[in-house]
């Protein structure tokens, strides 16, 4: 059964679980090892590689925040364009919208 479980979850785990894998006996390791991946959902070798391999930082998530490319207005003609042109996809789009500033003058 596999239950869901959420990645960051999964590697939040994963460095609990992995420094005492590392030192468990062998005993111990099979005990773990069923734990782990009753709880994660993983194979029984992939399970055994994460545990046994370096420990990895985890990562938090990196936020770029970026200014808008078009604004409002820009946006709101687009629509209109794209809603014209039957909604084509945007490689298809483009030419049609280059098209339409070379007749207005907007070059």
């Amino acid at each position: 059964m596999r239950l869901s479980m959420s990645f960051q979850g999964r590697i939040e785990l994963l460095a609990q679980v992995a420094p005492r894998y590392r030192e468990a006996n062998k005993k111990q390791k099979s005990l773990i090892l069923n734990e782990f991946i009753t709880s994660t959902g993983y194979a029984r070798k992939y399970a055994i590689r994460l545990l046994s391999s370096p420990v990895i930082a985890i990562k938090k998530k990196i936020k770029r925040p970026r200014d808008r490319f078009y604004n409002e207005t820009v946006q709101q003609a687009l629509k209109v364009a794209w809603a014209a042109a039957n909604y084509i996809a945007s490689k298809r789009l483009a030419p049609f919208l280059r098209a339409i500033t070379i007749i207005h003058g907007q070059v």
